[in-house]
């Protein structure tokens, strides 16, 4: 089932509750389920531990108490587990070379913060 645009995909998954992605499929953001094969860059929007991880937390419980299995930040660079991330209450990761992967960039404080903002705006939505 297509969707205009990845909030609305995301309200969808979040309302069912099952774990689910979002992919980018002939202009339109498609969502996947658990019993798929997540294609390359899906994003993961319910996955196991998901509900676990809001306020600020170390990347080592992250991976300890998800189904994200690596921390990234953003340029290529591994996040070492003692690293704070604040997760804003909203992590998107995706599937990055078969692995749950959470990009991550630094915010302020040298805290990371999750590369994906909660509600993200397309590109000139305010034009």
């Amino acid at each position: 089932m297509p969707f205009p645009d990845v909030q609305a995909a995301d309200h969808h998954i979040l309302t069912e509750g099952r774990p689910a992605f979002t992919y980018f499929s002939g202009g339109q953001v498609a969502v996947g389920t658990e019993a798929e094969k997540p294609p390359e860059g899906a994003r993961q929007v319910v996955f196991e531990g998901h509900e676990r991880l809001t306020g600020t937390i170390a990347v080592s419980a992250i991976v300890a108490g998800s189904a994200i299995e690596k921390v990234v930040i953003l340029g290529g660079l591994a996040a070492v587990p003692e690293m704070l991330v604040d997760t804003r209450d909203f992590v998107r990761p995706i599937w990055r070379d078969g692995v749950l992967t959470l990009v991550t960039q630094f915010g302020r404080g040298g805290v990371l913060v999750p590369f994906e903002p909660p509600n993200n705006r397309p590109c000139c939505a305010d034009h």
